[in-house]
């Protein structure tokens, strides 16, 4: 009789604790041997069997895998994470109704493990169930707030639907649960920004000031978000270094916003009915030239000023301007010798938050009977005659307004309530006023 040798139960497991190590090495020809070799009397083989059927699915032979795992899985009956694992095996195999039959008994199981639900949400999306995936998404944030994988599903699925404001909020939330050194400032003070959270935005801005405390950046959106040392107007280092990078998709950015600047304008024009080809014009802050195309047929002479080299850039390729200045406008309208019939300054007093100066240097430069037609954004009587906003951008009271227009002797012939632009999907309201130089 040939005697032999049995492994003992403390031999198997060994084997075992060997066949995950190679597993989780990567080695899955070494880990698949140990698995096949276990004895079915060993305490670990149902999940031997059950990590086999992963192997042999990562080596691309998924029908033994299939039959492997769904026959562990029906063994172990409540264990969750095998269940998951079955699901996420049946997703890369393009087996959808299956794989959600599968999450579902796992959330039945496991009803607050986030990532059940996002598994869940990821594989009904795929199968064209947008709502049961948002559903599914918002419980996964709903059990825990940090759960980055959630946010970005739910951002992409917005955008995939159009809701714009949705998907940006949606992303902002995974953008702020990044660690701080994978990010920029700038985007993370932005994203809090977006979720309303000024206080954290303003504390980026303070950190970055530290490291960087030259640049104009988070000084001013220090200010804006924090509403201390506000500043009477932007910078010029501000304007120059926010518009020299923001020039290239200018025009398209603002198109997305719904931007209505230039429409306001025409329409103010329209009402005026003034005679073409015969005005002496200032198009103030005139950017890349967006109101040429309203300006330039009643100009006789047609003048483009701006800080921004980069704006005027595209301004100069867009033409219709006679002459164009890359200056503060303050301090071009203080050196120029030259007066208006008509100036306009569209989004552009939305950079000065005291208009006192600026104000009257236009009433300065215009002609007697001339025009000024302008736009700002609304702040309400009851604040202060002007207000930094969390966007960096100035709003002004309307009796403010009025104040100023009158002390420069330049008569309100009409003003309307607007909207500028949209902004995170909510109208961003303001004034477009024309007035007159009545002396």
């Amino acid at each position: 009789m040939t005697e032999h040798s049995e492994n003992t139960p403390q031999d198997e497991s060994a084997a075992f604790q060997e066949a995950l190590l190679s597993h989780a090495a990567g080695d899955l020809v070494k880990a698949i041997e140990f698995y096949k070799t276990m004895p079915i009397s060993a305490p670990d083989y149902l999940e031997g069997q059950h990590y086999l059927g992963i192997a042999l699915h990562h080596l691309g032979q998924h029908e033994q895998a299939l039959s492997i795992l769904s026959h562990s899985v029906a063994q172990a009956g409540d264990r969750a994470d095998w269940l998951s694992n079955f699901g996420n095996v049946l997703v890369e195999q393009g087996k959808f109704a299956e794989a959600i039959q599968c999450f579902e008994k796992v959330r039945a199981l496991a009803p607050e493990d986030v990532m059940t639900w996002v598994n869940l949400g990821s594989v009904y999306e795929r199968t064209s169930n947008d709502e049961a995936a948002e559903q599914a998404y918002l419980k996964a944030v709903s059990i825990d707030p940090s759960c980055q994988s959630a946010y970005r599903l739910l951002s992409t699925l917005y955008g995939r639907q159009g809701r714009a404001a949705e998907s940006v909020h949606a992303y902002c939330q995974s953008y702020v649960l990044s660690p701080l050194e994978e990010t920029t400032p700038f985007l993370l003070g932005k994203a809090y920004y977006v979720l309303g959270r000024l206080e954290e935005a303003a504390e980026v801005y303070a950190r970055w000031m530290e490291m960087e405390p030259d640049n104009p950046i988070p000084i001013h959106m220090h200010a804006a978000c924090s509403s201390l040392n506000v500043p009477e107007r932007c910078s010029d280092a501000f304007i120059n270094q926010t518009f020299d990078d923001y020039a290239p998709e200018f025009d398209t950015k603002l198109s997305q916003l719904a931007y209505r600047g230039p429409a306001l304008l025409q329409t103010a024009l329209d009402e005026l009915a003034l005679p073409k080809n015969s005005l002496e014009i200032l198009d103030a802050g005139c950017g890349t030239g967006l109101c040429v195309g309203s300006l330039r047929p009643l100009a006789k002479h047609l003048v483009g000023v701006d800080l921004s080299k980069a704006m005027l850039a595209f301004a100069k390729e867009r033409g219709g301007y006679d002459a164009i200045h890359c200056r503060e406008i303050g301090a071009f309208l203080q050196e120029s010798p030259h007066h208006y019939d008509l100036i306009a300054c569209i989004d552009t007093l939305i950079y000065f938050g005291t208009l006192d100066k600026i104000m009257a240097l236009l009433a300065q430069k215009m002609k007697s009977g001339g025009y000024l037609i302008f736009t700002t954004e609304a702040a309400a009587d009851t604040e202060a005659n002007f207000r930094l906003q969390a966007s960096g951008r100035y709003a002004h009271s309307r009796t403010y307004l009025h104040g100023l227009l009158a002390k420069n002797n330049l008569k309100i012939i009409k003003e309307q309530d607007c909207m500028l632009r949209m902004e995170l999907d909510k109208p961003v309201n303001g004034f477009i006023m024309t007035a007159q130089r009545a002396d």
